[in-house]
């Protein structure tokens, strides 16, 4: 469902700039020009590869795919499932509280789980928490710092294009051809456009999405540890369940379940 909601305002996007386009000028062909376009988008992948690793680059690809997906299972459901889990564990169904636990489809509250069915101390499970939402954080830095630097080197390369096309321009004015002119300060135009166009309607909201998930990443956690403290304090937990969320409620507008 992500992708396709991506994809749909996407396509929305360039819906509204090619109406602009269509309504204000005279050619809108004036505004495709492919080797204009390879140049920035070419460019922009070219620095960003030598800028980082092949592996790092491969992960904020595949978190901005993760980012986009929009599961079936609710944190709210979660949550159900967790209580379920834990009802199990008391009762001494270890086999019964592993199948829930499965379900769960979040690596805070499985680990949580799974960790308290193993027997494992209250604050070795916390700090195990704790490292996890550390690790997803820097991870989550690492993928939004990816498109932040796509989104700068698009503009630049824009520019680098504006000045190929100043330099032919300026090789053709002896000549007098004042179409050549025109169409060499066109290509001059375009690829700053086409930087720009790339840099905020494409690298920036991705950064913005990927940022948005480290947020969401630190939520969880808080969940997480807020029902292995309350277990571990003999809360029983259906209690258990409705203070989670409550917890979620007040944080419903940073939390996209």
């Amino acid at each position: 469902m992500g992708y396709i909601k991506l994809f749909v305002v996407f396509i929305f996007g360039i819906g509204i700039l090619s109406g602009a386009v269509y309504m204000t000028a005279e050619d809108p062909m004036t505004f495709l020009n492919l080797p204009g376009l390879i140049l920035v988008f070419g460019g922009t992948v070219v620095a960003t590869v030598i800028s980082y690793p092949l592996s790092t680059l491969r992960y904020a690809i595949m978190a901005v795919g993760s980012a986009l997906e929009k599961t079936s299972n609710n944190i709210q459901h979660r949550i159900q499932i967790y209580s379920e889990a834990m009802t199990a564990l008391k009762k001494g169904d270890l086999q019964d509280a592993e199948q829930k636990i499965k379900k769960i489809y979040s690596p805070y509250l499985e680990t949580a789980a799974q960790m308290m069915i193993d027997g494992t101390a209250t604050g070795d499970i916390l700090k195990v928490l704790d490292w996890q939402l550390e690790k997803a954080k820097s991870s989550d830095r690492t993928n939004a710092a990816v498109f932040l630097t796509m989104a700068g080197y698009a503009p630049a390369f824009g520019m680098v294009g504006t000045m190929i096309g100043l330099v032919n321009m300026l090789d053709t004015m002896e000549s007098g051809d004042f179409e050549q002119i025109g169409s060499n300060m066109a290509v001059a135009l375009i690829t700053t456009f086409y930087g720009i166009l790339l840099a905020n309607i494409l690298f920036k909201p991705l950064a913005v999405k990927l940022e948005q998930k480290m947020h969401e990443d630190a939520i969880l956690l808080t969940v997480a540890k807020e029902a292995v403290t309350f277990l571990s304090e003999g809360k029983p937990p259906a209690y258990t369940r409705e203070l989670l969320n409550k917890y979620l409620e007040k944080n419903e507008n940073r939390l996209a379940s």
